[in-house]
């Protein structure tokens, strides 16, 4: 037999879409930081959520057992989301140069929401620390020094998201700099130099598997042909097809 359950003692129910308060994440403590005292540590749940300074946090607001999902806790944990991906940002910046939309995916991939990552960009640009025009010209220069192709660098700074005007214009401001009849030839004849340099070798196997690495840097024919006899080897062995040669 199934006994009724006595009055008085029914399990405590939600109302359906109610949540529980106890499920609703709280500020357990706002402290100074230890190491910079004119920092404000907010903790979440018992985990520090992040810092700000104090100029940023209303201390008089912003109090233990505070719920998090009241909008002054939501506007200081998107302010620390902010401070803390503009330190990720300039700290990649730092290691080198980065087009704004490489450094967008950077900061999506490191779990940045869309909006925070956007607007870290957009402050970027603002305050001088990223310039697709530099940068495209900067890598232009250091790439043609170690002689790659114009095709080459085309296609990485596209992979980077600099834009077509841009990378033609950092193109053409690379040739002016050198001052040279032939941007892509020079850099031809530096790219043969270091290949030649890793292969070894002046017979016909090695020249053909030295042409085709030239070729799939996007090198084209004649212009291969005229680095190979600046540096006194026989072109004539590309009068075959050699784009196949393999590499060893």
């Amino acid at each position: 037999m199934t006994r009724s359950r006595p009055r008085g003692h029914e399990p405590e129910t939600s109302e359906p879409g109610e949540t529980d308060p106890a499920a609703i994440s709280c500020v357990t403590a706002v402290r100074a930081a230890a190491d910079h005292p004119e920092l404000v540590e907010l903790e979440i749940d018992g985990t520090v959520a992040g810092v700000l300074p104090r100029t940023e946090i209303d201390l008089g607001e912003i109090v233990a057992g505070l719920r998090c999902d009241d909008p002054r806790v939501i506007a200081a944990r998107r302010a620390i989301e902010i401070r803390t991906t503009r330190a990720k940002a300039l700290d990649l910046l730092a290691i080198r140069g980065h087009a704004a939309a490489e450094l967008l995916a950077k900061l999506r991939k490191r779990q940045v929401s869309d909006p925070v990552a956007h607007q870290i960009i957009e402050e970027l640009v603002e305050d001088g620390w990223l310039d697709d025009d530099s940068f495209a010209r900067s890598r232009i220069s250091a790439w043609r020094a170690e002689g790659k192709s114009e095709a080459d660098c085309r296609r990485r700074l596209t992979v980077a998201g600099v834009s077509d005007f841009l990378i033609t214009s950092g193109l053409a401001a690379s040739a002016a700099i050198q001052d040279t009849p032939s941007p892509e030839q020079d850099a031809a004849n530096e790219a043969l130099t270091r290949i030649r340099r890793s292969i070894g070798g002046s017979d016909e196997a090695s020249l053909r598997r030295i042409a085709a690495r030239m070729n799939r840097r996007g090198f084209e024919l004649d212009t291969i042909r005229a680095a190979l006899r600046q540096c006194e080897l026989d072109d004539s062995i590309l009068d075959d097809d050699f784009a196949q040669e393999p590499e060893a």
